[in-house]
């Protein structure tokens, strides 16, 4: 039996899917992966479950997953992710033994994806291609820059962002998205993850417009409590101000 014929007709679709949108996805980025609703629509399955991620596990993600395991290649799936926390479900990491939210490996998985050739493992039949990008338009000459982020809205950061009615801390700008709600980021001022190992707290978290979390990302700048725009219930701590200012800060 072929490797071929070893996945089910659903998850062959869903590899070429995933395999179509592999160029246009930047590991560091999971905004650039795609969601479960946006996946299950374009291979116009019908909704076998209440929530799309379970009916697109139903017709082709789980044994697309299991495949993938079981002849051990990378993890592809985790391209496919809840468009709410930028995470694949749960179920992803556990089935390769890995510990939740263990983005380095996820990182990895999908970098190995990229340069895997998946050609001899797709199906004939031809999958919808994804639109392309509006912001990608054209034949301008452009030079990508990324930084990994560990990116995820835990339930403080939302906490957060709804203390301050989701406005920048630093200049007060909010984005108002086209269906009327506010958008903005949470900045752990102590990243998380290797080297830094921030905690995931209050304290070590502000509430930030896109420009200035790049800022705060590239250590563009530096981090005091006067900056501050302050909100009743959200206090910064000054160990990670300190620690911002120390060790992420790059002095030009």
């Amino acid at each position: 039996m072929s490797s071929l014929t070893a996945l089910d007709a659903q998850g062959q679709r869903l590899l070429a899917l995933l395999v179509a949108k592999l160029p246009s996805a930047r590991p560091a980025n999971p905004q650039t992966f795609i969601g479960y609703k946006e996946a299950h629509d374009r291979l116009g399955l019908p909704q076998l479950r209440e929530k799309f991620g379970e009916s697109l596990k139903a017709q082709g993600l789980l044994s697309l997953a299991e495949w993938t395991h079981e002849t051990g290649k990378p993890a592809i799936t985790g391209l496919v992710i809840d468009r709410s926390s930028l995470m694949p479900g749960k179920g992803y990491f556990e089935l390769f033994g890995r510990q939740p939210e263990d983005f380095a490996w996820w990182r990895e998985e999908i970098e190995k994806s990229k340069s895997f050739d998946w050609l001899p493992f797709l199906p004939q039949e031809p999958v919808p291609e994804s639109p392309a990008a509006v912001d990608i338009e054209g034949s301008t000459d452009r030079a990508e820059v990324t930084t990994y982020r560990i990116i995820r809205d835990t339930l403080l950061a939302r906490r957060v962002k709804q203390l301050h009615n989701y406005e920048c801390q630093l200049c007060g700008h909010t984005i108002i998205l086209p269906d009327g709600s506010r958008y903005a980021e949470a900045h752990h001022v102590q990243p998380l993850g290797a080297p830094h190992n921030g905690p995931d707290i209050l304290e070590n978290i502000v509430c930030v417009c896109p420009n200035h979390h790049a800022e705060l990302d590239y250590g563009a700048r530096t981090l005091n409590q006067t900056d501050l725009r302050p909100a009743e219930g959200h206090s910064l701590g000054g160990r990670y101000l300190a620690y911002h200012n120390t060790n992420v800060h790059k002095a030009p």
